[in-house]
């Protein structure tokens, strides 16, 4: 989507000390940077996590990037599928992995989170285009 347009784009990104703020059409979004990890002494509490992949990922993360949507009174997976749809075009390799603790879930970067991000952003519509489809994707909704 583009950010062009001036004073009438229904898009911006603001930053403000380590406040970043993103709108993207109706969605409002929030962004911190923590150069550390996400919890003190991650590698003493990775009990919680069943497979060993997901324990790597998070015992050995040295930073993390926390992303909020801010909508109030939003349909809950409504602020999923948004989120889920931008994280997913910002990992890369550095990635280790996506926590959501709401669902108290870590997602590790085994090769398939960009695919499994870009499907359950397809759950619904969310308002946000980029030209791309699903089936372009190789996604099935």
């Amino acid at each position: 989507m583009s950010f062009a347009g001036g004073n009438s784009s229904k898009h911006c990104v603001a930053q403000a000390g380590k406040a970043t703020l993103l709108k993207a059409g109706p969605h409002l979004i929030s962004f911190f940077h923590f150069p550390g990890p996400y919890i003190e002494n991650p590698k003493g509490n990775a009990d919680w996590l069943p497979r060993s992949i997901q324990r790597h990922a998070w015992t050995e993360h040295s930073a993390c990037v926390g992303v909020d949507y801010l909508n109030r009174n939003a349909d809950v997976e409504l602020g999923f599928c948004v989120l889920s749809r931008l994280v997913a075009e910002m990992i890369d390799g550095n990635c280790m992995g996506i926590y959501m603790p709401r669902e108290s879930s870590l997602i590790p970067n085994d090769g398939d989170l960009y695919l499994e991000l870009r499907k359950r952003a397809s759950s619904r519509e969310s308002g946000v285009t980029d030209g791309l489809t699903s089936d372009q994707l190789g996604i099935k909704p």
